[in-house]
């Protein structure tokens, strides 16, 4: 699967953000499931190259969130809480009726949906709860959770008797949770500015390899953060990134 222009400028876009570019990790894995519907070994690759990480680290955080999906997941994720007090409430006769419905399978690319066991969603006093696409419905009886899973092949779930909205597709709820869609984030670049700009040395961090504190020179190979990141802003000697850094190219007015 190949990466769209607009995808690209994204990710950009959320790893300038950052002082130190590794932290941006999960909003480009949400990022990568609302470019491809799941967290693809393609994306893996472009999170491990673009934030200076190797595809293993990457990979480990990608299944270590229960919200990052390795495999294709469908328009609708339906979330099944099967902890003790929905499963005495009767959710487990509800996945199990899902998973007969689906042929046996967790997904149906065609009707686009995809099921599965959550962990307590923390509302019991809803019980039996099923969350599509993180969108909360409970507390539902036998023919409700029917009529929600009709609905979510047909590709109109019905509204959510706690938002009063119904749940929007996985791809977009992704697109929410990468960040990208935040209008704010200029005063988010600021904000990594002055918490650099604040400290006496670059941000430092250890690595899964070795217990020794590592600063990339600048910060990061992406050019956010540490030594590199403070001198573009530096109040009596604003300079440029390198050219041979992939950090930021734009040019940075001087502060008064």
């Amino acid at each position: 699967m190949t990466l769209s222009d607009a995808f690209l400028a994204d990710a950009d876009r959320l790893v300038q953000r950052y002082p130190i570019a590794r932290s941006a990790l999960l909003p480009l894995l949400h990022l990568v499931q609302a470019e491809h519907g799941y967290v693809t070994d393609e994306g893996v690759a472009f999170c491990a190259d673009r934030l200076g990480l190797t595809k293993a680290e990457v990979g480990a955080v990608a299944t270590f969130y229960t919200m990052f999906k390795r495999a294709p997941v469908g328009d609708y994720l339906l979330s099944v809480c099967t902890n003790p007090t929905c499963k005495v409430a009767g959710a487990q006769t509800i996945f199990e009726r899902y998973k007969k419905a689906l042929g046996g399978d967790l997904t149906d690319l065609d009707t686009g949906v995809t099921i599965e066991q959550a962990e307590c969603l923390g509302i019991c006093d809803a019980a039996p709860v099923v969350q599509v696409n993180y969108e909360m419905y409970g507390p539902l009886t036998d023919d409700e959770a029917d009529r929600l899973f009709d609905g979510c092949r047909k590709g109109t779930p019905p509204v959510s008797n706690w938002s009063g909205e119904p749940a929007p597709s996985f791809r977009e709820v992704e697109r929410e949770l990468s960040g990208a869609n935040d209008a704010f984030g200029d005063h988010l670049v600021e904000a990594a500015r002055h918490s650099v700009a604040s400290h006496d040395v670059p941000p430092a961090y250890k690595t899964g390899e070795t217990d020794i504190p590592v600063t990339h020179p600048g910060g990061d190979p992406a050019g956010h953060g540490g030594a590199l990141f403070r001198a573009m802003f530096d109040n009596d000697e604003p300079q440029a990134a390198s050219d041979t850094t992939a950090g930021p190219t734009t040019d940075v007015d001087e502060e008064d």
